[in-house]
């Protein structure tokens, strides 16, 4: 494994401005779903890299004991912002699976800010609300509302950020996808596809512990597996993410010219990275690899614009976040967190996706409603 210079016993990071809450508070479960930009790298593999992760996600993960729901509840899902697609589908799950028991449901737009999402969840609770589902709006940053909630009670369940249980008194469960057994699979991918030549370029963004774990599993699967492999790590700003992300991308592959990889950490700022590599002269000879399984980002695979994708099952997310809340306002035991499945795309398996791959975006492929609903006994 070769590092690029820097500082000893650490990555060396080209650090902006400091990432702040902003546009990125999205990028844990939330994504803008825009399209256009550069067009990133030439999306074949080199290797047909076949990973465990490539094949359909046919076995439920979830909870397996049935229960009666208890009846006539009121819910709040508060969503981080509603112009994130990955976020609105998230709430949506969450809402339906709420829905289907008859209990009223309150969808509430968090607008990307933490005064929103504070106030929001403070006056629910003093309202008394039965439970709240938070959908990538942080609990770090309620410390008024989270005092409320953990004092009255109220059951709150968290869709992705990744703190451990406990860390934020009055969370019951979270609901995320397994960081690093994703970034595993991205840099195995990576090394595999590269035929062990590999320089990768991983874009931190230091305010979501995802997104963290996800970059540092990347960088240690290439270590360890990887032998004539390069990892750059730069520091992208979330406040400036549309001004600065791409021109930071240019700068770094103009720095790093043997960069033939870009981690980009989410579809929703996939289209500034690609912008990135298209202003630096580079769309032919480096890929974007990317997470989240954004529609728009599965259809560039298709068309041969985009390398990768490390997509995650946002309505199942909400559906299963739903369950929590409901066993735990129920009276049920709930479990801690819930690691969900992730599937990886790229050219050799994208046309394997099912018909709705590129308008919906990636599911799992088990009945999760109905094994749902016939554990609350409506089946």
């Amino acid at each position: 494994m070769k590092w690029n210079s820097g500082r000893p016993k650490a990555w060396r990071a080209r650090s902006v401005a400091a990432a702040t809450v902003g546009l990125a508070l999205a990028l844990t479960g939330c994504s803008t779903g825009t399209s256009g930009g550069g067009s990133g790298a030439a999306a074949s593999s080199t290797n047909n890299v076949v990973l465990d992760s490539m094949k359909p996600v046919t076995t439920f993960v979830g909870p397996t004991e049935s229960f009666t729901p208890v009846k006539d509840k009121h819910i709040m899902v508060l969503v981080c912002g509603n112009f994130g697609k990955a976020c609105i589908r998230l709430g949506e799950g969450a809402k339906q699976a709420a829905e289907s028991l008859g209990w009223r449901v309150d969808m509430v737009d968090g607008r990307l800010d933490p005064t929103v999402w504070n106030r929001a969840v403070k006056q629910a609770v003093d309202a008394g609300i039965d439970g709240i589902v938070s959908v990538a709006a942080d609990p770090n940053l309620m410390g008024e509302a989270m005092a409320a909630v953990n004092a009255k009670h109220v059951p709150f369940v968290m869709i992705s950020q990744s703190p451990k249980p406990g860390d934020v008194p009055g969370v019951r469960s979270w609901i995320r996808p397994d960081a690093v057994k994703g970034g595993t699979d991205v840099g195995t991918w990576i090394a595999a596809d590269s035929g062990d030549k590999g320089s990768a370029l991983l874009i931190d963004l230091p305010d979501y512990a995802d997104i963290m774990k996800r970059n540092d599993a990347i960088a240690d699967t290439l270590t360890k597996t990887c032998q004539e492999c390069t990892v750059h790590r730069v520091t992208g700003s979330s406040q400036t993410v549309g001004t600065s992300l791409a021109p930071l991308v240019t700068s770094q592959l103009q720095q790093h010219p043997d960069v033939n990889y870009v981690w980009s950490p989410d579809d929703a700022v996939s289209n500034f990275v690609a912008q990135g590599i298209q202003q630096a002269g580079k769309s032919a000879t480096v890929k974007l690899v990317s997470g989240a399984g954004e529609p728009e980002a599965l259809a560039k695979i298709k068309a041969g614009t985009h390398a990768a994708d490390l997509a995650s099952p946002n309505n199942f997310m909400g559906w299963l976040a739903g369950d929590a809340l409901i066993r735990a306002i129920s009276g049920v035991p709930v479990q801690d967190v819930w690691d969900v499945p992730q599937r990886f795309f790229s050219a050799v398996n994208i046309n394997d996706g099912g018909p709705d791959l590129t308008e919906v975006g990636w599911n799992v492929e088990f009945d999760y409603r109905d094994q749902l609903k016939k554990m609350w006994g409506l089946t």
